[in-house]
């Protein structure tokens, strides 16, 4: 193996200790690492770069090779965005009160009320915008380097849509968010110390305690509009980047909690867990 791919999905994904470690280890055996950055909500990009900043020294920082979903489609062929689905700034010229942290954050103010907020890096390159209406965010627009990448969309203050774009500003990819309810069941034995204390257990005929419940959850659907394919899972569209990226001389490392999810769609792939 000469270079290792980590395939990152989630924050709690880079905030992992196995996830350190095991770039750490592979850095000591003087192996190439690629960290892609594969978030579906793009606004956790910049924080995302501000974690791997906290993980690793400078030194350590500058071998590593971090792209995101947007490199990755930057030079595929799109189509135009629909000018309903452009992201709109027409609020820049309305009253503002700027706050410093970690990063800059503009507030734009009309009647009183907060209309759009806009993140800056340190060079004052925007990070995201985002539009509110009745204090709910109902579109962003994320950045990289300055240049728009992703369109976001919001329903009941929840990510409806990710509009993934090439550097010319197309279409690449649509990701579709919707949900459904799933049906939990917790078995344990009658010892068992384990108890759910917002739930009603049953016993069934071999004595064991059951808990019951459910929840709704949330999953992708994605367009790719360089030949219209369509993927019902998130999942299904990764292992088609992954095809491209992944080569004879590469390792790919993914979460374990993505691990029952990817590596159906990848059933010859050698893959390690993190």
């Amino acid at each position: 193996m000469k270079q290792a791919i980590f395939w990152v999905t989630s924050l709690a994904g880079l905030r992992k200790l196995t996830f350190k470690q095991k770039v750490k280890s592979l850095m000591n055996d003087q192996i190439q690492i690629t960290i892609v950055l594969a978030m579906v909500h793009f606004d956790q990009y910049a924080s995302a770069q501000r974690i791997l900043q906290g993980l690793f020294q400078r030194s350590r920082l500058d071998q590593l090779n971090v792209v995101s979903l947007a490199d990755l489609v930057a030079d595929k062929s799109g189509i135009e965005v629909a000018a309903g689905e452009q992201f709109s700034a027409d609020f820049e010229s309305l009253p503002t009160h700027r706050f410093d942290s970690e990063e800059t954050t503009v507030r734009y103010i009309n009647d009183g009320e907060i209309v759009a907020e806009v993140s800056e890096d340190v060079n004052q390159n925007p990070l995201l915008k985002t539009r509110f209406v009745n204090q709910q965010p109902v579109q962003s627009a994320a950045y990289q380097a300055g240049e728009q990448f992703g369109i976001l969309s919001y329903a009941d203050g929840q990510l409806s849509q990710a509009l993934l774009l090439n550097q010319q500003g197309q279409l690449v990819t649509r990701f579709i968010r919707h949900t459904q309810p799933v049906n939990l069941a917790y078995t344990m034995g009658r010892t068992s110390k384990l108890t759910f204390t917002d739930m009603v257990s049953e016993t069934d005929t071999d004595q064991h305690v059951i808990y019951q419940s459910s929840e709704v959850q949330s999953y992708y659907e994605v367009i790719s509009y360089q030949n219209y394919d369509r993927f019902d899972s998130v999942y299904s569209y990764y292992a088609s980047l992954l095809e491209n990226v992944v080569t004879a001389d590469s390792g790919l490392f993914i979460d374990l909690n993505d691990n029952p999810r990817l590596t159906p769609y990848l059933p010859q792939q050698l893959i390690f867990n993190y």
